[in-house]
């Protein structure tokens, strides 16, 4: 391998790193907001934003429920035996 190929190697390695870095940033950005959303707002917008997004995605909310519902019942049967 040649050096110039390392040295790009690294320089793609570099970039997808920042863009991991930056993407991470923004996510916990988006996570505090909600969170301080949460403590102003309280239970109220949470129940708000849940009744918007089943009115705007009723077969997401559907599946989202089917799933949970398979989930908590695959680990209830984990239990019993």
């Amino acid at each position: 391998m040649y050096s110039h190929d390392r040295s790009s190697e690294r320089g793609n390695e570099h970039c997808r790193m920042e863009s991991l870095r930056t993407s991470i940033s923004e996510t916990v950005g988006t996570v505090q907001r909600r969170i301080d959303e949460f403590r102003e707002h309280g239970f109220e917008k949470v129940t708000e934003d849940v009744v918007d997004y089943l009115r705007a995605q009723p077969l997401n909310a559907l599946l989202i429920a089917a799933g949970l519902g398979m989930l908590l019942g695959i680990l209830s049967g984990i239990r019993r035996r």
